[in-house]
């Protein structure tokens, strides 16, 4: 079976309210047209194709590590036109299934359940059951229990006893490319709206004595629900951290008050972890086993190895972080920094595209910038590599076994070789030799009976 894929993301998204398009409004950090992607590659499908207009051509710049195919709607005419400017690129013979980019959450297995479910059927319709169904286009079977839909009626066209039924379209329907090509060129918009809904095929479908079979998603309704405004984006985004939650609770992570903590991208959790109130997790992040996350901190694309703790309000962005390190209380670790096994980052340290080697300290005050530092160094309170000039970032190197002094100054590009030790209150410009004593600093002076 080869499979097609379209993604209806034309609309205009109004009811957001934003100059953003719809579809680039993000849920857990990636936007509602990336999920909708992610889910319909795990299918492998022969292609993807998205349906944009003209106003939001700007967003294909921003999935160009993905294989798409994009089609313009140029007319805004409904959703059957949206799919009517695909078809003709398609095989004819092949499957065709049929997606909108403002539904997230969907689930893969569901979708290839779906693709499965009654072979024989010439179109298939994935429904769902909602308390609320104001808004969706409701389903309405020949007879309550048979597994034949008579017509999907959108709401603004229906009657006062079809608006109580509770079975709604999810949009996502399933057939054959050359049946959809048909059903759809006898679709008529003379409607409300004057669209040309797609929607329509199922009661085409029927009066040519096709079968149209619905899937009623039971157990995943919250997973099916379209975001239309900022009301609807805030209750997927809640669906969406609280399935994220229970999943790793599942798994045995332990979270002092999970609902607190916040998965904004793809993450992926060890053993014993623990996991402390109002923790943000962004991007790619990866802990290791017995790792331990405090309170108010923030992990953005980085990986943190086993026994490392990140103590209260730390940020690490863009970094890897060694076993059994120790980072925080109030510390920065900003993009590109290594730190190897047993690294101590202390309070209101902050570190900037930096590697530090195994067993090295700087515990209080410090910033260490584009620098190298080698293994068993000891850097001192309020010390500072001054690595800009105002023109060029310029990089300091601390070797093995260097003890900085307290509220000292490098000044890059500098090398500080082995066994080095720099007196407190150093500004340090020179380059040394193995295992000196540096000391950089004026010579205080006393002018005894001194008056103002």
């Amino acid at each position: 079976m080869s499979l097609n894929i379209i993604i209806l993301a034309a609309g205009n998204g109004k009811r957001m309210h934003s100059s953003l398009p719809k579809v680039m409004h993000k849920v857990g950090g990636k936007t509602m047209l990336e999920h909708v992607l992610l889910s319909s590659q795990k299918l492998n499908p022969k292609t993807i194709n998205v349906v944009i207009n003209s106003k939001i051509e700007f967003i294909k710049d921003s999935f160009a590590e993905h294989n798409i195919n994009w089609h313009n709607q140029i007319d805004q005419r409904g959703t059957a036109d949206a799919v009517k400017t695909v078809l003709p690129h398609l095989n004819k013979e092949e499957d065709v299934l049929i997606l909108y980019a403002d539904t997230p959450l969907l689930d893969p297995r569901l979708l290839k359940k779906f693709i499965s479910y009654m072979p024989s059927s010439h179109v298939k319709v994935l429904t769902v059951e909602l308390d609320n169904p104001y808004g969706y286009g409701r389903i309405v079977r020949e007879q309550a229990e048979e597994e034949i839909i008579a017509k999907i009626i959108e709401e603004i066209e229906a009657d006062e006893t079809q608006k109580n039924i509770r079975e709604c379209n999810t949009g996502i329907i399933f057939s054959k490319v050359n049946l959809l090509e048909g059903l759809i060129s006898e679709v008529k918009n003379d409607n409300t709206k004057k669209e040309f809904y797609l929607t329509d095929i199922v009661s085409i479908a029927n009066n040519k004595g096709m079968s149209v079979a619905p899937l009623l998603a039971k157990d995943q309704r919250d997973l099916l629900l379209g975001v239309n405004d900022k009301c609807q984006l805030e209750k997927t985004e809640q669906i969406y951290q609280n399935n994220n939650r229970q999943n790793f609770l599942k798994q045995g992570v332990t979270m002092l008050d999970s609902k607190s903590v916040y998965f904004k991208g793809d993450i992926e959790i060890g053993s014993d972890v623990e996991i402390d109130i109002n923790v943000i997790f962004e991007g790619s992040v990866k802990l290791g086993d017995n790792v331990k996350i405090r309170s108010n901190t923030i992990i953005k694309d980085s990986v943190i190895n086993n026994k490392t703790e990140i103590k209260p309000y730390s940020i690490v962005e863009d970094s890897i972080i060694g076993n059994n390190c120790s980072i925080g209380p109030f510390a920065r670790i900003r993009p590109n920094c290594t730190l190897e096994e047993n690294v101590g980052i202390g309070n209101f340290v902050e570190v900037k595209a930096s590697t530090i080697k195994k067993n090295s300290k700087a515990n209080h005050l410090t910033y260490l910038g584009d620098s190298e530092i080698g293994e068993n160094v000891n850097v001192g309170a309020g010390v500072i590599t001054c690595n800009y000039d105002g023109i060029k970032k310029h990089k300091t190197i601390i070797k093995d076994n260097v003890f900085v002094g307290s509220d000292s100054q490098l000044i890059a590009p500098i090398v500080v070789e082995e066994g080095v030790t720099i007196a407190a209150g150093s500004t340090i410009t020179d380059n040394s030799d193995k295992d000196s004593l540096l000391i950089a600093r004026s010579r205080q002076q006393e002018k005894k009976n001194w008056k103002k």
